[in-house]
């Protein structure tokens, strides 16, 4: 008996074992968490009280709001916001029942503690889609949280080609936030493909007025917009001005050259691609341009010079070519010209423009089988064009002419 007792109490674990222990810590850690939740929300429970109350408030504006739109969303008729979510969510209600105005009327005088501009801002978007930019702008002024939105807007709209939207949207980026320059870089473009150039004036004159470093582009833009108005002593100045700034910027020195072929002053144009090409002895475009300049001024050789130089390091520009064959054969370099115009045709085989400049002069040098071949390709392509129809017609009357 006493052995039988002896056992029993050997296999009994007592209380302060091991095991007991590391199972009451486990458990310790698991509630831990509410421990930490309970502390919490004794040192805050003000805050929350408050959190739970809003959001009580807020639930049936929610409810109401998240409808589909083809179901009817009626609200209590005592109901009003008491804060910009309210605002908000009444005014969803009433654009799903097609009530724009009082749409607007819940969003522009609802209460006005709205540190995000949430409120504010579904209300420009919707003065936007209803055409009233003026009054979204008003509104807006002065809310930088909704730039980047009507930022990204334009950007959209601009490269789809849609330059009245795009304007809208930048000017009211610019007008929510006066400091994002970018707003205002991207509207001065956008009024310039739009062909505005006063606006694109006003908007450039601002950015170089506020840049602590004004960008290269801002004197290119506004030179071309002064230029677009005639104003070419204004363009020329500040063109000038940016290249002080920037010595060896390439598009100032060409805008510089066209703004002195406007002007009347062919041998300043010649100067600014010549230094140019000091600086950048491999630019086809400015050859080019130099060699036009040079076919304008009735210096055939020269241009022949220039205009060989651009096919040879840009033997692919059709338009190059084409120039360098009017050229040489103002110059009387037939050869030249004939080879040119060859290799127009080549670069261009469906150009039909670019055809009857070459038959023209084949006609002209003495060439009429190989230009009568051209005519004939062309009224295959064209059939009632009629300046093939009248050269060929010519060349039948003289080749039947004894």
């Amino acid at each position: 008996m006493a052995n039988l007792m002896t056992t029993k109490d050997k296999s009994q674990t007592h209380e302060g074992s091991p095991r007991p222990r590391r199972a009451l810590a486990a458990r310790s850690v698991a509630l831990l968490p509410w421990v930490v939740l309970l502390a919490l929300a004794l040192s805050r429970g003000g805050a929350l009280r408050d959190a739970a109350r809003r959001n009580l408030a807020n639930r049936p504006f929610l409810v109401a709001a998240m409808r589909p739109p083809g179901e009817a969303a009626p609200l209590p008729a005592e109901l009003s916001p008491a804060n910009g979510f309210q605002a908000r969510a009444l005014a969803v209600v009433a654009r799903q029942q097609g009530r724009p105005a009082e749409a607007l009327s819940w969003l522009t005088a609802g209460p006005a503690a709205d540190p995000l501009d949430l409120t504010r801002f579904e209300a420009c978007r919707l003065y936007v889609a209803q055409g009233r930019t003026a009054e979204a702008n008003e509104l807006c002024h002065n809310a930088p949280t909704t730039a980047l939105y009507w930022l990204t807007q334009g950007i959209s709209a601009d490269e789809s080609g849609r330059h009245q939207d795009a304007i809208a949207y930048f000017d009211l980026a610019r007008n929510a936030d006066p400091n994002l320059l970018t707003a205002w870089e991207r509207l001065g473009r956008v009024y310039l493909n739009a062909k505005r150039p006063v606006e694109a004036v006003a908007v450039y004159e601002h950015l170089l007025s506020v840049q602590a470093r004004p960008l290269p582009e801002t004197y290119i833009l506004l030179g071309e917009a002064y230029t677009t108005l005639g104003r070419l002593e204004d363009a020329r100045g500040v063109l000038a001005q940016g290249l002080e700034r920037y010595p060896f910027q390439r598009e100032l020195q060409l805008a510089l050259a066209d703004n002195a072929r406007a002007t009347g002053d062919p041998a300043a144009a010649d100067a600014w691609y010549a230094q140019l090409l000091a600086q950048q002895p491999e630019d086809a475009y400015a050859w080019a341009r130099r060699g036009e300049l040079a076919l304008e001024q009735g210096r055939a050789q020269d241009a022949i010079v220039y205009l060989d130089k651009a096919t040879t390091i840009e033997p692919s520009a059709v338009g190059y070519w084409l120039s360098l064959a009017t050229a040489a054969a103002a110059g009387g370099d037939g050869v030249r010209a004939t080879a040119a115009y060859e290799q127009v045709l080549a670069l261009a085989p469906q150009q039909v423009d670019y055809h009857l400049a070459a038959a023209r002069f084949f006609m002209e040098s003495g060439q009429p089988a190989r230009a009568r071949a051209i005519y004939q390709w062309v009224l295959s392509v064209e059939p009632d064009n009629p300046t093939a129809t009248e050269a060929l017609a010519g060349l039948a009357a003289g080749s039947a002419t004894p």
